[in-house]
């Protein structure tokens, strides 16, 4: 009876967690939430990802880039909640990733649609990431002219920049060379 009676006299000092929500503190560090909407396909969440709970490659026909999150993997450290410039992973407050039976409840995708190479037509990044990145080209007050220039640059793949250097430097040297 004692134990009852400081209980009325103090409040009850527990949670009701299970019967009633339990509400997290700020900047709780929960289950990451991905808005796909805003998602440009960079890969730096992957890419951060210490546990490699992010994972993303292309789908098995080669025409999508798929984003897998395996919330069974997480370790909620945030770091794909820092790295991600468009904010399309979160931190939530969710703490209850709990499944029955099945673990593929755990996982969630999503699919993006890749940008192929003007030189070479290889798929080498998305169309969301090009058009990230032509919208923080006007941002900046660029002239359509350099957009236009910068959209050549941008929409060829990394080997075809590389080859193109090359050539480059290789008919300067062949110039300058007396012999």
């Amino acid at each position: 009876m004692k134990l009852l009676d400081i209980t009325q006299k103090y409040g009850c000092a527990t949670y009701e967690y299970p019967f009633a929500p339990y509400k997290v503190a700020d900047g709780f560090r929960g289950k990451p939430e991905y808005n796909y909407d805003k998602c440009i396909g960079c890969t730096a969440c992957a890419v951060a990802c210490p546990s490699n709970a992010i994972n993303v490659e292309l789908n098995k026909t080669k025409d999508k880039l798929v984003w897998r999150f395996d919330c069974g993997r997480c370790i909620y450290c945030g770091r794909c909640d820092e790295v991600c410039p468009t904010n399309a992973i979160m931190l939530g407050k969710d703490f209850e990733t709990a499944v029955k039976f099945n673990k593929e409840d755990l996982i969630e995708t999503g699919e993006l649609e890749l940008q192929y190479c003007v030189e070479c037509g290889k798929a080498f990044t998305t169309k969301r990431l090009i058009a990230y990145c032509l919208e923080n080209f006007k941002k900046v007050g660029w002239s359509e002219s350099v957009i236009k220039e910068k959209t050549k640059y941008i929409t060829t793949c990394p080997e075809c920049k590389k080859a193109k250097s090359v050539e480059l430097v290789s008919k300067y040297y062949s110039k300058g060379v007396k012999k």
